[in-house]
């Protein structure tokens, strides 16, 4: 199986045959030595590279890879998350072999940014999907054998994949956003405003990826299940999702604008697909904590869990269904990969 990136290899020199004297011997045992103990690369750690499909009308997206043969696993990003926070959960995959390719998204990471609300439109976001689904597709000769999307990502597939069907492989969708027509409207205010004024209050950037960390499992606490973000998701987040700026200060890869942008452009999937068919395997994973306060937790639990039966239901595939994942809430990439790697393990095809 190719990878998505053109890799240079480095390959180890042996040098000049040593002859067969006790001392070319010694020397060859002493080079097989070394090279044993010498430090491996962190298989690990994702390659990273450049997608550009500027040509087809679309951005430049950075791309973490892991491996390069297996299954073939593509990954899509909550809002504000990026592409590195999925690695610990690639690397809890306990699987025997898999490549996994994981996308920042437009205004994310390493990718292009566009300026303007209405660039963050989830039909744009939708068609970066199809595109960047057709260039792996066609660099590896075949489709994936599974499109992972957590979040706004997955509602955005979705409604693309209704416009133009593709082949796709299975879709796993990690807590689909799923809002009603109230919320979808609602929540888009309410949620720009807010990402808008935590943007003001980082104005002087993070003085560390430490403290780019530490900020981020503040400003998500209320909503988590578990104490606190798991420590390589929170790191992996800081890593790849933040950079330093001319004078040593931290700001975050995706800008608070640019994640207020997607928030304002909020959609309600299950009406937005209503007369529309989706021809492919849906597999919702629906967070038992629901981003609701403690009291009005049963309410969101069964509105939310109505507006998941509806999106399944436009799909043409018989065994698309919803399950539930309990002990977590929408933030589960970040705060429990280890739950959402063995969930994956499950469902992929």
């Amino acid at each position: 199986m190719k990878s998505l990136a053109s890799q240079a290899v480095v390959r180890a020199r042996i040098g000049a045959p040593l002859g067969h004297s006790a001392l070319g011997v010694a020397a060859r045992k002493a080079q097989c030595r070394d090279l044993a103990t010498a430090p491996r690369p962190d298989e690990s750690r994702p390659r990273v590279s450049w997608l550009d499909l500027r040509q087809e009308g679309g951005l430049r997206h950075r791309v973490l890879e892991w491996g390069s043969s297996g299954r073939l696993v593509l990954l899509f990003h909550a809002n504000s998350f990026g592409a590195g926070p999925w690695a610990p959960v690639v690397g809890r995959l306990n699987v025997p072999e898999v490549h996994a390719l994981a996308f920042d998204g437009r205004g994310h990471g390493g990718s292009d940014a566009p300026v303007g609300t209405e660039n963050y439109r989830w039909e744009l976001i939708g068609r970066d999907f199809a595109r960047i689904l057709k260039a792996v597709t066609k660099s590896q000769g075949r489709p994936p054998d599974a499109c992972i999307t957590h979040s706004f990502a997955g509602d955005c597939a979705l409604m693309e994949l209704a416009e133009r069907p593709i082949p796709v492989g299975r879709m796993i969708l990690l807590d689909p956003v799923l809002a009603d027509r109230e919320g979808a409207a609602n929540g888009a205010q309410r949620l720009a405003a807010g990402t808008r004024r935590l943007g003001e209050k980082e104005a002087a950037g993070f003085e560390s990826p430490t403290a780019v960390g530490a900020s981020l499992e503040r400003s998500l606490r209320a909503a988590l299940v578990r104490e606190a973000l798991d420590p390589e998701a929170r790191a992996a987040f800081a890593e790849f999702g933040s950079a330093a700026d001319s004078a040593g200060r931290w700001r975050l890869s995706c800008s608070r604008e640019s994640e207020a942008c997607v928030y304002e452009n909020r959609v309600a999937l299950a009406d937005h697909l209503e007369g529309k068919q989706i021809d492919a395997d849906v597999q919702i994973v629906f967070a038992e904590r629901r981003r609701a306060k403690p009291e009005d937790q049963p309410a969101a639990f069964a509105r939310d869990w109505r507006e998941a039966e509806r999106v399944v239901g436009r799909s043409t595939w018989s065994q698309s269904k919803v399950h539930l994942l309990r002990g977590v809430g929408h933030f589960c990439v970040l705060e429990a990969p280890d739950v959402v790697a063995e969930t994956i393990q499950g469902l992929l095809p």
